[in-house]
């Protein structure tokens, strides 16, 4: 994850952790929560890191440093992981499924939904308001400008109201629940078993 973020900041792209990320270092003191497998960052595109921009950047940075990247524009997502991503069927799921912990990138853009400024990405992250632009969104003042968080060891980049910002997405944050948690990996995992076995 910090090697990724030193990437982003390489590049000049505004970046945080955001998602299950943010919530081990809020909570759980700067550690990885015991059923992830992935690490949650989230960049900022603008007028000068677009989409293009940003995407042969990391494809540099992959290259010579010896990442993988894999894009997804239509989803507006970015997976970085130091395994080959292989051509499986089940595309979503082969990293998770290799048992790796990746770096998985959501782009944002800002926008305007309900007169107030927002940070706007395609993808439904855990109780992630809708935006009247067909997207989800968090006000922008909770996010930027960007503070810092201390994770896996080093600081990283968070959003200036880190508390208020995962408020948002899973409700009372502190207390211990699974309900939020990605039940894709563990039924392609299961399906995997049975191919398997069969």
């Amino acid at each position: 994850s910090h090697y990724v973020a030193s990437s982003l900041k390489e590049i000049g792209a505004i970046h945080w952790l955001e998602g299950g990320s943010l919530l081990g270092a809020v909570r759980e003191n700067g550690k990885l929560l015991d059923w992830e497998d992935d690490i949650d960052i989230s960049v900022l595109l603008d007028d000068d890191i677009t989409w293009e921009y940003l995407s042969a950047k990391l494809a540099i940075c992959g290259a010579r440093d010896g990442y993988y990247v894999d894009l997804f524009e239509k989803e507006g997502f970015i997976s970085i992981s130091f395994d080959p991503p292989g051509r499986w069927l089940l595309h979503w799921e082969r990293n998770r499924l290799r048992g790796e912990i990746r770096t998985d990138i959501a782009i944002y853009r800002r926008a305007i939904s309900h007169d107030k400024p927002v940070v706007e990405r395609q993808i439904y992250k855990g109780a992630m308001p809708a935006t009247e632009n067909g997207g989800y969104g968090i006000p922008e003042d909770i996010v930027l400008p960007t503070s810092t968080v201390s994770f896996l060891g080093g600081d990283i980049a968070c959003p200036n109201q880190a508390q208020t910002y995962l408020r948002l997405l899973y409700g009372d944050f502190r207390k211990v629940e699974y309900t939020y948690v990605d039940t894709g990996p563990a039924q392609a995992r299961a399906h995997l078993g049975t191919i398997c076995d069969s």
